[in-house]
């Protein structure tokens, strides 16, 4: 288990939440990853991996935690490339213990689901 952080149900499924207080600019988790091709992923573990900025045919599935962050468009973390398979989760404002961590998805990510978030 990553120290600070559990992982419970919420209202958009499993999620992350912080176990104790964090303020902004902590970095919450450092998760090691992998990249696959990307037509090798199909189905629902589509909608948990991240898009590769290096290669379009490729995609990148993180350990840890990584894959449980929930959206939100006022994002409490944002994650960073943090080495060649290693990616952050960093804080962009204080969090309280209890609090869900939680990402921007990004546009894209919706629309080529054709889904819209949860507000």
């Amino acid at each position: 288990m990553s120290e600070g952080l559990e992982i419970k149900e919420g209202r958009h499924g499993r999620g992350v939440y912080a176990a104790r207080a964090f303020a902004k600019g902590d970095a919450v988790e450092s998760c090691p990853t992998l990249e696959v091709p990307g037509d090798s992923v199909s189905g629902m573990l589509g909608d948990y991996v991240f898009g590769s900025a290096e290669d379009e045919n490729e995609v990148i599935l993180l350990l840890g935690y990584g894959m449980l962050y929930n959206h939100s468009y006022e994002a409490n973390c944002e994650y960073i490339q943090d080495g060649p398979r290693l990616i952050t989760f960093v804080t962009l404002r204080d969090v309280e213990a209890g609090e869900e961590l939680t990402i921007d998805y990004g546009e894209e990510w919706w629309s080529t689901r054709n889904l819209e978030p949860d507000p």
